[in-house]
């Protein structure tokens, strides 16, 4: 299933602790060089995406030749009290084209928080130069 936490965009400016940290997985890589990827897809209004591409276009080394399957994960602790996982999975559909799919789990919770909304991300990664 594929997910955003939905949360009011000043909650967004409140990640308590911001996000921890970013890790990305590729497979096969041959003669990878830096490429921008542009992320299209559908954001929901006040919906907190744990995204690499949160603040636009990405700098990424892959090969173009043999491209292969990304994994993005992201870790946060929201303003809800909880510790959320994204993971974004990138598939390739040509030499410039990733089908693009976002979910994310939540990790932990204070006692008593109660976890946001979740809500489906789906799109296209286009692979800009």
């Amino acid at each position: 299933m594929l997910h955003a936490a939905t949360v009011p965009v000043l909650r967004w400016l409140l990640l308590a602790g911001g996000l921890v940290g970013a890790t990305v997985m590729m497979s096969g890589e041959h003669h990878a060089t830096t490429h921008r990827l542009r992320l299209h897809a559908v954001d929901e209004p006040d919906a907190v995406y744990l995204s690499a591409f949160r603040a636009g276009d990405v700098s990424m080394r892959i090969d173009t030749d043999h491209p292969s399957n990304i994994t993005i994960t992201v870790r946060a602790d929201v303003s809800d009290g909880c510790r959320w996982l994204g993971t974004e999975t990138l598939v390739p559909i040509d030499a410039t084209t990733f089908a693009y799919d976002y979910s994310e789990e939540v990790v932990s919770c204070r006692e008593g928080a109660t976890p946001t909304r979740m809500t489906p991300r789906t799109g296209i990664v286009t692979v800009e130069d």
